[in-house]
């Protein structure tokens, strides 16, 4: 089996593992602090690569001081793939689709302004190749900004770091 099928296989088990159970019966959002809300309302990646559905396992977590982001196992022939950054209710004020057409991400291309009080205004990604892709959105003062970029294996947290970090709070 090859690195890449690895990876892929190994992502989704830990999605499953996240989406489905804790140690404690504590829910999943207390394994991995720092969720992202707004108006006490979390939000979510939602889009085609997880039926639009709200999950903690898409829940975006805070990555750096105003960046926000969450992972997605992708195919490259399933491209492109439509999202949004959302809470539950899809919300005005929590509800982020891109500001200005045409609202193409590719991989390696800037940033795409959004709108928190989008309607149909979905993100199109258009990933090059197959794997494990972090959706981030980034606030700048009162503007906020989609990003998505592969990652590799090495930079997506172990059962045992998330376990520690749970252990932190």
């Amino acid at each position: 089996m090859n690195s890449t099928k690895k990876m892929m296989i190994t992502s989704v088990a830990a999605v499953f593992l996240l989406s489905s159970c804790s140690s404690n019966n504590a829910p999943v959002a207390s394994l991995v602090p720092g969720g992202f809300s707004i108006n006490e309302k979390a939000v979510y990646l939602r889009g085609e690569m997880n039926d639009y559905e709200v999950s903690e396992s898409y829940r975006l977590r805070k990555d750096d001081e105003d960046t926000y982001c969450t992972v997605a196992t992708l195919r490259a022939d399933w491209a492109p793939y439509k999202f949004k950054f959302a809470d539950a209710d899809w919300s005005d004020g929590s509800n982020f689709g891109y500001r200005n057409p045409p609202g193409i991400l590719h991989e390696g291309s800037a940033p795409v302004e959004l709108s928190a009080n989008s309607k149909f205004e979905e993100i199109s990604f258009y990933p090059k190749s197959d794997g494990v892709y972090r959706f981030c959105l980034i606030k700048d003062d009162n503007r906020f900004f989609a990003s998505v970029q592969k990652t590799s294996h090495r930079s997506l947290l172990s059962m045992a770091q998330l376990m520690k970090l749970s252990k932190a709070n």
